[in-house]
């Protein structure tokens, strides 16, 4: 049997909304307790970023879904090429923060793409490798000449698990954090590191 080259194309991504600054982060995520983190200064320091893109407005309202992240950047791929998204055989779309459980996220972000019209759709999961294990099935589909062409996707929209209310349950370890800064470390670390995006492969 032989086995067809595969190329990477084009690449785009998706980033939402304008960049927010370290100093405004909290104004997106909201407050925890009412107060200013204990531990976000800490947390900047040492991973180096100097801004975020959250799919938010300030006060922590929702601007885009991670389906509609994603369907921008597919739009991206084909900014020159409006038609050339009709021709594509396979959507492959990793992620481990999905809308919901079902439809999947595939399912979701085809739904904003009615121009792609009937075609494979798959939905890798799984933290760090959701976006390469999406990679790695569209190039086994064009390796194997299942497919033409395909699309594969990597996205995440974090903010929503990073909002001030979900820590509602946790804003009895802010007395804790008193006497012990360490604390905050056990989840509150995460609202310093991550933002929400999408980017996509050709």
């Amino acid at each position: 049997m032989s086995l067809n080259e595969v190329y990477i194309n084009r690449t785009s991504h998706y980033f939402p909304n304008n960049p927010v600054s370290n100093d405004e982060m909290e104004e997106y995520l909201g407050y925890i307790n009412g107060k200013p983190s204990k531990s976000r200064r800490i947390v900047l320091r040492n991973n180096g970023i100097t801004n975020r893109y959250y799919a938010l407005e300030k006060g922590g309202k929702t601007t885009h879904t991670n389906a509609q992240l994603t369907a921008e950047a597919i739009k991206e791929l084909f900014k020159n090429d409006p038609e050339g998204i009709k021709n594509v055989d396979v959507l492959s779309c990793g992620t481990s923060s999905p809308d919901q459980i079902m439809p999947s996220h595939a399912v979701m972000t085809h739904g904003w793409l009615p121009a792609l019209g009937k075609l494979e759709v798959v939905s890798p999961s799984g933290v760090c490798c959701a976006g390469m294990h999406a990679f790695k099935y569209a190039y086994m589909a064009v390796k194997t000449g299942d497919a033409d062409i395909a699309v594969a996707t990597g996205s995440e929209r974090f903010s929503a698990s990073l909002v001030a209310n979900q820590f509602e349950d946790e804003v009895h370890k802010l007395e804790e954090l008193e006497q012990n800064p360490y604390i905050s470390f056990d989840k509150e670390f995460l609202r310093w590191m991550l933002s929400d995006g999408a980017s996509a492969f050709y």
